[in-house]
């Protein structure tokens, strides 16, 4: 089938270098952004931070919106405002909409007969109540979604969860990718630490639970935790405060943010993944480590049920104790880390991105289709 060229626009408060954030969401968006870049018009419309300019990144125009001194909490909120005056002034083919905390969606879809395609990484309303004083988001967020026709979600958990507020919703499901360069990495099977690697937000992530489990194990284990990554300046004071609080220093390294060569080295040198997570989206962090060889240690949450047990450890969720018994078994395991990771390393080609951008593409052609029949 012959593509045509379109107009796309990408709405997402996150971007790769947004320092208060930086997540997995946002780099999935530029790696897809990109890649449909090379056959189309292409824009990512961000919220602006400290020192960001708009400008052009590997031929996708970013647009910064909103304002850089509130800080994120509210700066989200200040962008979710303004997104309906760019929809209504915009030129567009297709309008993706990540879903933006604290509401998720922005209803954008009311404001123009154009297709507005909702991207849904999380629905995070109920936990972003918690950090935004208690307003019943979750309300927000349920309204919101029954003005959508169109969403891509990245699990089947977020289609069963979305179907749930709205039946009539035309729902993709497509996950988020990987890139070639590690696909094509050697698997490991050695390793001189246990890696957590990922945004530091110690409520979403766990690392608050990860600390306390690796406290129980302590003792036993003789494999250092080594974290990487970054986070609001809050959040990562926490996070060395609460090493120092539990007597962790000598055994646990809070490395900062990490890329390129260097995040690539960390990944060779690690024994396995630890992702505690309280709730999830799709984490790139696991597809990430599929391509190494590396298993992952997670809680059984729902959002992380795609994760086979073939190359997971789940852990009976939120138990800390259990989970720092994971941790030290599975760190005196070479043979069953070395058996998880070859299994882990046999899917992770099918989240190439060419698979995942031929995807998107087609199912933008399927749209475009049924609005001109």
């Amino acid at each position: 089938m012959q593509l045509r060229k379109m107009k796309i626009i990408f709405s997402t408060y996150d971007d790769k270098y947004n320092p208060h954030y930086g997540g997995g969401g946002a780099i999935a968006i530029h790696e897809l952004a990109k890649r449909l870049a090379l056959k189309n018009d292409v824009t990512v419309l961000t919220g602006k931070y400290p020192g960001c300019k708009s400008k052009i990144i590997d031929k996708v125009e970013y647009k910064r919106i909103g304002l850089s001194m509130t800080g994120p909490k509210i700066g989200q909120l200040i962008y979710q405002f303004l997104l309906p005056f760019y929809v209504l002034s915009s030129k567009f083919d297709i309008w993706i909409e990540s879903f933006t905390p604290p509401f998720s969606t922005a209803c954008l879809q009311l404001f123009t007969k154009k297709p507005v395609i909702g991207l849904t990484h999380l629905l995070a309303a109920k936990d972003m109540s918690k950090k935004y004083w208690g307003i019943p988001f979750t309300f927000f967020e349920r309204i919101g979604l029954k003005t959508y026709k169109y969403i891509i979600v990245l699990s089947e958990y977020l289609k069963n969860k979305i179907q749930d507020a709205n039946k009539n919703i035309l729902i993709k499901v497509i996950p988020n990718g990987i890139g070639k360069n590690l696909i094509n990495q050697k698997p490991i099977t050695n390793g001189k630490y246990i890696l957590f690697i990922g945004r530091i937000d110690i409520e979403q992530k766990g690392l608050d639970m990860l600390l306390s489990a690796y406290k129980f194990v302590e003792k036993k284990i003789n494999v250092p935790l080594l974290i990487a990554g970054s986070g609001a300046k809050k959040e990562e004071n926490f996070l060395k405060k609460q090493i120092c609080r539990l007597g962790l220093q000598r055994k646990v390294k809070y490395v900062g943010k990490i890329s390129g060569k260097k995040k690539i080295e960390v990944f060779k040198n690690s024994m396995f993944i630890v992702l505690p997570s309280r709730f999830e989206s799709f984490p790139i962090t696991i597809l990430e480590s599929f391509c190494f060889g590396l298993p992952v240690l997670i809680f059984d949450i729902p959002q992380l049920q795609w994760v086979s047990e073939k190359y997971c450890v789940r852990i009976i969720s939120f138990d800390e104790k259990a989970y720092g018994e994971g941790i030290l078994k599975l760190s005196k395991d070479n043979e069953r880390r070395i058996s998880m990771g070859k299994e882990a390393k046999k899917i992770v080609r099918k989240y190439s991105w060419s698979n995942i951008v031929s995807q998107y593409e087609f199912f933008f052609e399927e749209i475009l289709s049924k609005i001109q029949a």
